[in-house]
């Protein structure tokens, strides 16, 4: 058994690691409307990702602020790994983020921010790059 307890966040968007910039990364689906076929075809993935605000100019922050609705590839190791493996594989998925991410917030606190990517269909396994 391998159970996932979350180390280190490991999220790339275009191949870009932002280690340290998020926080939280959760894909998801939810039932969209049933039709025939195959079952996956009836579901819609996203992928929720809280981070920090950061405005320099190669932050995950900064790059979605500038690009908003731009498609981009994710890769998330919910093992924290550098490398994907059978026993702790990596999860890739193309897709936008729904919303500019959030700008500001309380005084004397870290500014953070949540953005949900619209993922183009189901996030794939990967074992080995």
């Amino acid at each position: 058994m391998a159970r996932i307890k979350g180390k280190s966040v490991v999220f790339e968007v275009d191949g870009t690691e932002f280690a340290g910039q998020v926080s939280n990364v959760t894909f998801s689906s939810a039932v969209n409307t049933l039709g025939f076929g195959n079952y996956v075809d009836s579901l819609d993935f996203t992928c929720a990702v809280s981070g920090f605000q950061d405005t320099a100019a190669a932050s995950l922050h900064s790059e979605l602020w500038a690009n908003p609705g731009a498609s981009v590839n994710i890769s998330f190791a919910p093992h924290g790994n550098s490398t994907p493996s059978a026993a702790q594989p990596w999860f890739t998925a193309t897709g936008y983020a729904e919303t500019l991410p959030d700008l500001g917030g309380a005084a004397g606190e870290l500014f953070v921010y949540d953005i949900t990517f619209i993922l183009d269909g189901k996030p794939t396994r990967v074992e080995s790059f």
